[in-house]
């Protein structure tokens, strides 16, 4: 059995607008920096073989004050869904601009991809590929420092569920999943 600690990355201040903007590389903000500051001290009495982080600034920013004596493994299949032209804008900006495209994303928002976007079967494809590669080449507990979108999809895999939209997580905290060794 081990551990793996998927880490939601600190407030940025697109997610204080709560903007579309996954593939836009922005740096976490002061309550980022803050909620960092606390996971690093609740994860200071617990132990990891391996730190894995995406590529996105705001993920190894948190990693970096989190865990600041441990190596870093960046892995760009961990990053956050791209959102094409609909990257840095909120809902009722995309509503303005892009009014039908809007309203098919809304209706189906796992085979709407909106334009300039990565698909969302191209997106799960990407992290759950690897997440599996990043298994099979660690032992030991692990901390994955990331973006929410990879978490749902992590966990919504590896806990059998099919409520993407449910898996719900503060940007001060984790989900722990525990995971069988295969033989």
């Amino acid at each position: 059995m081990r551990n793996i600690y998927l880490i939601r990355h600190g407030e940025t201040d697109l997610n204080k607008r709560r903007a579309f903007y996954g593939s836009l590389d922005v740096p976490i903000n002061e309550t980022g920096i803050e909620q960092a500051n606390t996971l690093k001290e609740k994860f200071s009495r617990q132990s990891i073989e391996t730190l894995y982080v995406s590529g996105m600034k705001r993920a190894n920013m948190t990693a970096d004050i989190i865990f600041p004596n441990e190596v870093k493994k960046i892995d760009i299949r961990l990053n956050e869904k791209g959102f094409g032209k609909w990257e840095g804008l909120i809902a009722d900006e995309i509503e303005a601009a892009f009014p039908s495209e809007w309203e098919k994303w809304l209706n189906e928002p796992f085979d709407y991809t909106p334009p300039g976007a990565e698909s969302f079967a191209e997106f799960k494809e990407r992290v759950l590929t690897g997440f599996e590669d990043i298994l099979s080449k660690s032992t030991g507990d692990l901390a994955v420092v990331c973006h929410l979108g990879v978490i749902r999809v992590i966990v919504e895999a590896y806990q059998n569920t099919n409520d993407f939209w449910s898996i719900k997580l503060d940007q001060d905290s984790w989900i722990e999943l525990t995971i069988e060794e295969k033989d």
